[in-house]
């Protein structure tokens, strides 16, 4: 890597800029810290801008090892002093990465649809860390993608980002409106399943074995009648302790690692109707 200056001021213009892209979406690049994600950011191929690295704040040898791959792979490298480079980092305790990325498309037509998709839909989700925990789990659970319907949030938002721990890198991800996503669905003939308190029964009986897109819904007002009324089957969670309701991104967790289990045992159950309406 060649050798570089190094940025020793918060002032510095280039810290501003990064600064604020962290404060505001840009339509072509978004923000990603730390090892993990420049690490996975790289293995996906996707294009990084630049990086800021802070080598006094590195944890190990593999940091440098990997600011020279993003440096061979094209991105420009600019180096900061510690006190500097937490100016622009978002985290407690930051390991002196950070990313400048490129933002890919996240039309409907970039999910896979091939053999027997397990699509996770969020709906309505307003806050970005819990949009970043649910892209998380989706990915942990091997689901094929994830569509994020009528959102208030952008999956490019630093704390969406940040939540998704580098997995924004690997899972498919896709965002349109509800009346968008309803013809969609029933052309690539899956299964809507909708988790929702008032589900007609527990969400272990509904086969989640085939082609399903299961469904969540936001924080604050649940899943939209239009996914109700849609839907092929509604879910419960069963709760028997004093709470009313779940973290929409640990819903989300329970429904999709039901449907991982069902899916490792093939065990039919009562089928989900895929009708082409």
């Amino acid at each position: 890597m060649t050798r570089r200056s190094t940025i020793t001021s918060s002032a510095n213009d280039k810290l501003k800029a990064v600064r604020r892209l962290a404060r505001r979406r840009d339509r072509d690049v978004f923000v990603a810290e730390g090892h993990r994600q420049l690490r996975r950011a790289l293995a996906a191929g996707v294009g990084v801008r630049a990086v800021y690295a802070a080598p006094e704040l590195f944890l190990g040898d593999a940091d440098a090892d990997l600011v020279a791959l993003a440096d061979r792979r094209g991105a420009d490298v600019i180096q900061v002093g510690a006190t500097a480079f937490r100016s622009i980092s978002a985290g407690r305790r930051p390991d002196g990465l950070l990313a400048v990325v490129e933002r890919w498309p996240t039309e409907l037509g970039t999910l896979p649809m091939n053999g027997s998709p397990l699509l996770l839909v969020a709906q309505g989700v307003e806050r970005p860390g819990n949009l970043g925990t649910i892209l998380r789990t989706a990915c942990s659970s091997g689901a094929t993608g994830l569509l994020a319907c009528d959102a208030a949030t952008d999956v490019f938002h630093p704390d969406a980002v940040r939540g998704a721990v580098g997995t924004l890198f690997h899972l498919p991800v896709a965002g349109c409106r509800t009346d968008e996503a309803l013809p969609w669905l029933r052309e690539h003939r899956l299964g809507i399943v909708v988790a929702t308190p008032s589900g007609a029964r527990p969400f272990w009986e509904a086969d989640l074995s085939g082609p399903v897109a299961l469904v969540v819904g936001s924080e604050r007002h649940g899943v939209s009648p239009a996914w109700t009324d849609a839907a092929d089957e509604t879910v419960a969670i069963p709760m028997p302790g004093p709470s009313d309701s779940l973290n929409v991104a640990v819903a989300a967790g329970i429904v999709l690692f039901e449907a991982v289990r069902q899916r490792s045992a093939r065990v039919p159950r009562s089928p989900v109707a895929t009708a082409a309406r």
